[in-house]
């Protein structure tokens, strides 16, 4: 069987009734081309099925149109609905996007980053990277030239000064948590999840400060990252003999172990129990689910994203090693809407 030809820049030129060096010009996102011209290559492209090469051309010409996305844990739904938000963001500001997992390893007892995935990265010369997610380790990074911007989001970007960082105010979040619980008349209040990392200390930080707003004690059952930790956690706390009413979860994939912690317990004659996660993923509007939750805000997180890495160099520089705070929205759901102390 003869193998199918793959279309080039000069068949879609044909197609079009173009140069090759217009073909070219539109898919480098260059000025001087007509919108009339621009539509009927595409629409030539569309019919041949012809996609550039965009890798290659970023290797012989030293320069490229596209931004590298680095999901450091593809598992996590926040992450990855993140990074779909960031290349649809992308995609509409006429550039596109190249996207890996983090290979992180663990020496020493440490998480690191590996150096070939940032290497791997760099040998495609991106105009920007975008980092999606907490990374345990940011030196490897420090290798990445002044030129390429970086944008860090959904965490804190201390141990790299000059990436700007791009999250939801994490102690406005748990103001919002706590005031909800608060009014449905919960006091005995309980957070589930970890304390280590940037983000999770923030986190529980927020909540202990929101608590102390409203003259109550906080208390905590500290646990892994997990569905299973979630679980294991919320029956320790549960078995307490100052039981809480309500229980304020680090992220969503933590609130669905608690959520089914919760459930055992109520079969054995538990009093309700309300429950909040965090970062309102797919997982939280499930019906079976239906988990109150912090909206992080996603879209104008990959917006804002693809507005500095591909926009004017100079707001970039003035953004440089900031933390661009959003403004998060609680989303109430069953797990709490008629869930009172």
């Amino acid at each position: 069987m003869a193998a199918i030809k793959r279309p080039t820049i000069r068949d879609v030129a044909a197609e079009a009734g173009v140069s090759k060096s217009l073909v070219s010009l539109v898919y480098s996102s260059e000025d001087g081309v007509s919108e009339e011209k621009r539509e009927r290559v595409l629409a030539a492209a569309k019919k041949l099925g012809f996609t550039p090469n965009l890798w290659a051309r970023s290797l012989s010409s030293g320069q490229s149109n596209f931004i590298a996305i680095l999901v450091v844990d593809l598992h996590n739904p926040l992450f990855t609905e993140v990074a779909d938000e960031a290349r649809k963001a992308l995609a509409s500001r006429g550039h596109q996007t190249f996207m890996t997992a983090a290979e992180i390893s663990e020496r020493d007892g440490k998480k690191i980053l590996e150096k070939s995935t940032v290497q791997a990265l760099l040998d495609l010369r991106p105009k920007g990277i975008l980092i999606i997610g907490d990374l345990p380790d940011k030196n490897s990074l420090k290798s990445v030239p002044e030129s390429v911007p970086i944008v860090i989001a959904t965490t804190i970007s201390t141990g790299l000064k000059r990436a700007i960082c791009l999250r939801v105010d994490e102690d406005e979040a748990m103001r919002q948590i706590v005031n909800h619980l608060s009014s449905l008349g919960h006091k005995n209040i309980a957070y589930v999840g970890p304390n280590e990392g940037e983000v999770a200390a923030a986190r529980y930080d927020g909540f202990v400060s929101a608590m102390a707003s409203k003259g109550l004690e906080a208390s905590a059952q500290f646990c892994d990252r997990t569905e299973d930790a979630g679980y294991t956690a919320a029956t320790l706390a549960l078995q307490d003999s100052g039981k809480p009413t309500a229980l304020v979860c680090f992220n969503d994939i933590v609130a669905l172990g608690v959520q089914e912690a919760i459930r055992v317990f109520q079969d054995a004659g538990g009093h309700p129990i309300a429950l909040t996660g965090f970062d309102n993923t797919y997982i939280s509007a499930l019906s079976r689910i239906s988990l109150t939750s912090i909206e992080q805000e996603k879209g104008a997180i990959a917006v804002r994203a693809a507005e500095l890495l591909t926009g004017d160099p100079e707001e970039w520089k003035a953004a440089e090693g900031k933390s661009l705070l959003l403004v998060p929205r609680l989303i109430i759901r069953d797990s709490t809407r008629n869930v009172r102390a």
